[in-house]
Parts: C-alpha cells; structure tokens; sequence
C-alpha cells in the first residue's frame, strides 16, 4: 500500500502511512483498517488523475503545503505535507511527521513551507533543464498570512 500511495494513489497516503507506524506490532483494529484501506483500493481502482487544460486558480503549476500542529498524541510531533499540481493534476506530493516538535502551529506552518519551497525549487530547476517555462511566479499557497 506505501508503493502505492508514493507512486500514483495520492488519496490513501496518509492512511498508508499511519499502518506503517504499527506494522511491528499491529493489533486486530490495524488488521482491520488494513483491509478496509485495500477493500477501497480495489473499489476504486478504475479511478485515475485527470489532467485538465484549465488552470487551478490560474496556475499551470500550482503548489500547496499545509501543517497539522501537534497532531502525533504519543509524542507531540506536528504533521505536515506538500502538494503539487500540473495543469490541475498532482505530480509530487508528501504527508509526513516532522523530525521536530514544534512549540506552535505558526512554526509547524513555516517548517512545512521549508520542506515545500525546497521542492519547489527543485522542480523549477526540473523545468528549466527540460525547456518548460511556466512563466510563473513561485507561490506556494497555505492557509496562512
């Protein structure tokens, strides 16, 4: 399920990586979950990424990052995750603990738009090399001011 949802099913990343965290040890209710996250793969599985010529909020390459501050219960670690679109369909996308405890949801944010304004540059490099310019400026957009 984890090559799954790294290489083309966006929607069960963060499911896959919440099992992961109890794959040494897994009880009954992960068994379960287990199942019911691969009963709805193989329900959805003629489901697949559209790619429109219309443009998300006017962007041929749009970029999102958002961050879940103190999420993680056992040890206070906040969760965070990239997004990023190309002509409206995701192309590169991240949900994972941060490596630090953050004191608050503002620094969460920003660690979070660290990690995506790095991926950002390197897709920008991406494209220059292959010859694509989008002519756009680099916005990483967030529920932030």
């Amino acid at each position: 399920m984890l090559y799954i949802a790294n290489i083309t099913r966006l929607d069960v990343a963060k499911t896959a990586s919440k099992l992961l965290e109890f794959s040494r040890n897994p009880s009954p209710i992960h068994d379960g979950a287990a199942i019911r996250a691969i009963a709805y793969l193989y329900q959805s599985k003629t489901l697949a990424i559209e790619f429109l010529k219309e443009n998300i909020m006017n962007q041929i390459f749009a970029r999102a990052s958002d961050a879940l501050f103190g999420d993680d219960l056992v040890n206070k670690k906040s969760i965070e995750g990239y997004l990023f679109t190309l002509f409206g369909g995701p192309i590169d996308w991240r949900s994972t603990k941060q490596k630090s405890v953050t004191k608050s949801s503002t620094e969460a944010e920003l660690l979070a738009l660290l990690h995506a304004a790095t991926e950002s540059i390197w897709w920008q490099r991406f494209f220059k090399e292959v010859g694509f310019d989008t002519n756009e400026k680099q916005v990483i957009n967030c529920d932030n001011m």
